[in-house]
């Protein structure tokens, strides 16, 4: 059977893909790594690869800690396992300090992993409420008030606080600076959901005062996926990183240097390796980042010269995930014979590809990393199906 894919040469405008590109050079080099599944194995000498020093793994995942402003990194599957990795975490603790309850605050934009997580992890969660249509932002206050009212309530702290940092439906950045001085004066945990920021926009969990950082290679650090990352500091290393105490009864078998948060080894294969390739690439478009938001901010201005189309979430952006509510093409949609599958079929047919199919009252895209040349054509190929 033979596989094609014929979005190769589209230009690709979908907001979870944007950040995970992969650079020319390193797709180039990748055929060198596909011969097998487990190509990071082979020179693993202690069970788990997150320990290997060929290819340099360990060495790699200490910089990944260092470039986000942790202590301690491992890589996960997808950033979904790092949440993971935090719940169960969180959920242990909880029985062992009496002061917190299995409660936790999240934020009402969170990734529906976030729940998902939690509820694996026997969590129960609050939601922060945001102030609606059409910015759908928070007060970080607000986080307070529901420290408070949990407290109230269950007559101890919650046992974490999880926020998403660029939320995957408006892209609005929460005031996570903000939020984590609240946690500290309460001492709570506090994790950062960094999936959408974590490899496009400078970074640093300390100054967030974060305990923990979800990341994901394959939406913002130009790898390959799934592939998420762990990272956090000296304090609950040790908790969530922690090897395995099981010993069979009958045979003895001991598993000392597997991660029961992590399912024992990630195993990373061309993932990992596509994001060790890339990392150093990563690291240089951070710096840009300014730049980016730059040519973002100006694209929104030109879309809402639109008539009926207008920027959901926070204005400025200071994310590149958009959000447009686009009355203009919805009316067209109500006679066109394609409906709402009428305009991300216009644009593949002009070479521009990542639109949800079926949509047209609300569009979600990223032009992120795109050069000038290819901003202006988006712009123009929107420009020109508005005139239908």
């Amino acid at each position: 059977m033979k596989l094609k894919n014929p979005y190769q040469d589209k230009i690709i405008i979908n907001a979870l893909m944007r950040g995970g590109i992969v650079p020319d050079d390193v797709h180039n080099e990748l055929p060198n790594w596909t011969k097998v599944g487990y190509i990071a194995c082979f020179d693993c000498l202690q069970g788990r690869s997150s320990l290997c020093d060929k290819p340099p793994i360990k060495k790699f995942l200490q910089d990944v800690a260092n470039f986000f402003g942790g202590d301690v990194c491992e890589h996960t599957f997808g950033c979904r396992g790092a949440q993971f990795a935090v719940m169960r975490t969180i959920s242990n603790w909880v029985f062992e300090n009496p002061k917190y309850t299995n409660t936790i605050i999240i934020d009402p934009n969170a990734h529906y992993t976030t729940n998902i997580t939690a509820e694996m992890a026997g969590l129960k969660v609050v939601e922060v409420p945001h102030m609606g249509y059409p910015k759908y932002i928070y007060n970080p206050k607000d986080f307070e008030q529901k420290i408070k009212e949990v407290k109230e309530k269950e007559k101890r702290l919650p046992a974490l606080v999880f926020v998403t940092h660029a939320d995957p439906y408006y892209g609005n950045i929460a005031p996570v600076d903000e939020i984590g001085n609240i946690c500290e004066e309460y001492e709570i945990p506090y994790a950062v959901n960094v999936a959408y920021t974590g490899g496009v926009a400078p970074i640093d969990m300390r100054r967030m005062k974060a305990s923990f950082l979800t990341l994901s290679a394959h939406k913002s650090m130009a790898s390959l996926g799934p592939l998420g990352y762990l990272v956090t500091n000296n304090q609950w290393s040790n908790k969530v990183f922690a090897t395995s105490e099981s010993k069979s009864g009958w045979t003895g078998k001991k598993f000392g240097n597997k991660i029961p948060n992590i399912f024992g080894c990630a195993i990373g294969g061309i993932p990992l390796i596509s994001s060790i390739l890339s990392f150093n690439y990563v690291k240089e478009r951070t710096k840009k980042w300014e730049d980016e938001l730059s040519k973002i901010n100006k694209f929104v201005e030109d879309m809402e010269v639109l008539d009926g189309v207008m920027l959901l979430g926070e204005k400025p952006k200071r994310h590149h995930l958009l959000h447009f509510e686009t009355e203009r093409f919805f009316e067209i949609s109500k006679t066109h014979p394609k409906k709402g599958f009428f305009l991300a079929e216009a644009m593949i047919e002009k070479g521009i590809v990542g639109l949800h199919r079926g949509m047209s009252k609300h569009i979600k895209f990223s032009i992120y990393g795109l050069s000038s040349e290819e901003t202006t054509k988006v712009k123009e190929v929107f420009y020109e199906i508005a005139k239908i």
